[in-house]
């Protein structure tokens, strides 16, 4: 067994991961980035780690198919390029922010959750999420309607306990004047 498979097999299964969350089939990760506490908003970026680990899969390939078969192939300087992409995109994630439509809209449930919620109200989500148990956060990883159902339930029971009330939205009042 060739060494150069290890980090092929590694590549892949994060390439999978990657994938999935771009199509919506893993929601942890970005609701991962909207537990920080700062003055800039942390956005999911995932340019870097597709740079990154796309350079690690050819490079991997390039090794093993170069030892198995003895043949040279010109396709390292590829990989290295990648992997030199991948950390200039990581050191500059303003380019996501400057360009929202482009590294912002998928997957279609993060682009809807960003254009509705305030950012406080996806941090109330990201630590409710923590709280899920793991069968139901398979079933709302699976169900876009089911998550935003849930996340509507979560804004609703939230949404009076900011501390700034600038902050708060409108709340309809009765005939007394009274909430």
């Amino acid at each position: 067994m060739s060494l150069a498979l290890i980090p092929l097999l590694i590549s892949l299964g994060f390439l999978l991961r990657t994938a999935m969350v771009l199509t919506g089939l893993l929601k942890g990760p970005i609701l991962e980035t909207f537990e920080k506490y700062g003055d800039i908003e942390n956005v999911y970026y995932p340019l870097p780690s597709i740079l990154l680990w796309g350079g690690i899969l050819v490079l991997s390939v390039t090794s093993l198919i170069a030892d198995r078969a003895s043949i040279f192939l010109p396709t390292m300087p590829i990989g290295l390029l990648l992997v030199i992409a991948s950390y200039a995109a990581y050191t500059n994630p303003q380019i996501a922010r400057q360009y929202p439509r482009i590294f912002m809209s998928y997957p279609r449930w993060y682009f809807e959750l960003r254009e509705r919620t305030s950012r406080y109200e996806r941090r109330r989500l990201a630590y409710m999420w923590l709280w899920l148990p793991r069968r139901l956060r398979l079933i709302y990883n699976a169900s876009d309607h089911a998550f935003n159902q849930w996340a509507d339930l979560v804004i609703l029971a939230t949404m009076r306990y900011e501390d700034n009330p600038d902050h708060w939205r409108d709340i309809p009042v009765n005939a007394n004047g009274l909430f």
